[in-house]
């Protein structure tokens, strides 16, 4: 299964990384809490820490941008959501088109009980 769905704190590196990506520079953390349904506080956080382990840097107050190392970190994420999406598809896709041809009209049958 993909990380980011084990793991609370990953979710929302994940969500906060891609807001970055898709608003940057100009972004603002109090939006991303908005957003992503967590606290300012809780964004200023995971914000100090992606700044830290070079995920994204920081030009000053509300102007962030995603790195290389940032941007890789998603698309690994992503990858691991693809495949356990495709899987989640396969399963559920068997389930509803498994189908049975009966060699009789089953409403004429008298069902025998187990």
């Amino acid at each position: 299964m993909a990380q980011v769905l084990h793991n609370k704190n990953l979710a929302t590196r994940f969500q906060i990384l891609v807001e970055i990506a898709a608003n940057q520079p100009n972004i603002q953390q109090k939006d991303i809490a908005q957003k992503i349904g967590v606290t300012s506080q809780a964004v200023s956080d995971y914000i100090s820490k992606l700044v830290e382990d070079g995920s994204i840097t920081s030009e000053g107050r509300s102007r962030y941008r995603i790195t290389k190392e940032g941007v890789n970190w998603i698309l690994k994420s992503l990858r691991e959501l693809q495949q356990y999406s495709f899987a989640a598809e396969r399963v559920l896709t068997m389930i509803t088109t498994w189908a049975a041809i009966a060699e009789v009209d089953l409403k004429k049958v008298k069902l025998l009980a187990w």
